[in-house]
């Protein structure tokens, strides 16, 4: 099937599964301090069972991306949604904490070939010159996902349902990710791939860890960019409520305001994905990258020194706007950035580094724990420090070097910014 040919009906499939799993994996923010609640825990405890679907990631996406290459990108993705399937059924039907935490891990499971599989499918029916664009828009219907989630279990609870009844609703939509999966004729690996895959014995993800060692500074860019996206979101209901003692300001009304906050939050990114696709195929990635995490330095400075808690409000999901693009943009820019035969194993290396979910969120927790002084209360502003570092090192990211044959660097006269766009524009 020939990129121009692609249907309708197959982007529709590949953006729903996108629109999916986004609600699969953040409806966590909404459901954290329920969490807390139910099983009277602590705040990091509580992040740690949100926590363990990342670190499926870092387990399983080497798996999943051997698996797709043997088996192909159906079958890969029939099977990983079947996995999910079973995730979130087992999460809405056993109660329980250690259960939860059990059910948690193989929605992440699931999710993980998902995205391993879908993010190079995004590629292969993509034109060269609209692989970022693209990939921005189906992050977009990701965040769409995103922000229905929290929203979903303020509408639960208005019904006086059980907060793990939206479980059941993602159930529903795995079945239809399923069924849309399963009717759709997938492309035929282009005459290139299946070249290099007959005439390359040694793996190409081991080749690709053993002799290009640059991979593994991309890979923490990603680490630390989903950390530091999922661990704010995570921490926003307890900021709220440690910080500026919500239930007591608002009532009733609290816990609808702070899913609002986390909803609006993932709504920020949903908007700054939508809007940086009409310049993002028009600029460098490194650009890109460069002024958008300096701005997100800037919003959460902002947010960790106000007082009142409007600005708060506001300033958090400005910082989720700015990070927007960082996933598709640190994705592109590290599979433009090496060799063509690198495609699918950089996916499940980048997917691997998403474990950073797992690790950065529980992180701010420890800080702010560990900050909390006589009140018992933890510090959030002082576990904000820990997004700081993560903004920080995603401006190196811009500047590390490419390891793809013809673009070169730290040459007089050469201008990085403007010999990517040449080459990605091509």
């Amino acid at each position: 099937m020939e990129k121009s040919k692609i249907s309708w009906s197959f982007w529709l499939a590949v953006g729903f599964g996108y629109f999916s799993f986004g609600a699969i994996t953040n409806v966590a923010g909404a459901i954290v301090p329920k969490i807390r609640e139910t099983y009277n825990v602590s705040a990091s405890l509580s992040i740690v069972l949100a926590a363990v679907f990342f670190l499926a990631y870092g387990l399983t996406s080497l798996p999943w991306g051997f698996f797709m290459t043997k088996n192909g990108k159906k079958k890969t993705l029939i099977f990983s949604t079947l996995v999910t399937i079973l995730g979130v059924l087992m999460f809405a039907s056993i109660p329980g904490f250690t259960m939860n935490m059990l059910a948690m891990f193989l929605c992440g499971v699931g999710v993980t070939g998902i995205q391993v599989t879908l993010n190079p499918l995004v590629n292969d029916i993509s034109d060269s010159t609209k692989y970022s664009r693209n990939l921005t828009i189906c992050m977009v219907l990701m965040g769409a996902g995103s922000y229905m989630a929290p929203q979903l279990v303020t509408l639960i609870k208005s019904l006086s349902l059980p907060w793990t009844f939206s479980y059941w609703v993602f159930s529903v939509l795995g079945l239809i990710m399923l069924a849309s999966i399963v009717s759709q004729k997938f492309p035929k690996a282009p005459a290139q791939e299946q070249a290099i895959k007959a005439q390359e014995e040694d793996n190409l993800v081991l080749k690709l860890l053993t002799k290009e060692p640059l991979i593994y500074l991309y890979a923490l860019g990603i680490f630390l960019y989903v950390g530091v996206e999922v661990g704010i979101a995570n921490s926003i209901g307890f900021y709220l409520e440690d910080k500026f003692e919500i239930s007591k300001l608002m009532g009733e009304t609290a816990e609808a305001v702070k899913n609002t906050a986390v909803s609006n939050y993932w709504g920020a990114l949903l908007l700054g994905r939508l809007l940086s696709s009409a310049y993002l195929d028009k600029i460098s990635n490194r650009l890109a990258i460069k002024v958008h995490s300096v701005l997100a330095l800037i919003f959460i400075t902002i947010a960790v020194t106000a007082q009142d808690v409007n600005v708060v409000l506001w300033s958090l999901p400005a910082v989720a706007f700015c990070i927007s693009i960082m996933f598709p943009t640190i994705y592109s820019l590290t599979t433009n950035n090496f060799e063509d035969k690198y495609s699918d194993p950089i996916s499940s290396v980048l997917c691997t580094a998403i474990i950073g979910g797992a690790f950065v969120g529980p992180l701010i927790a420890k800080v702010a724990e560990a900050a909390q002084g006589s009140a018992a209360v933890p510090n959030w502003d002082n576990g904000f420090i820990i997004a700081f570092v993560c903004y920080a090192y995603l401006f190196i990211v811009s500047m590390l070097p490419a390891q793809k044959k013809g673009i070169v660097h730290n040459k007089p006269g050469v201008d990085i910014d403007e010999l990517e766009n040449e080459l990605v524009h091509k």
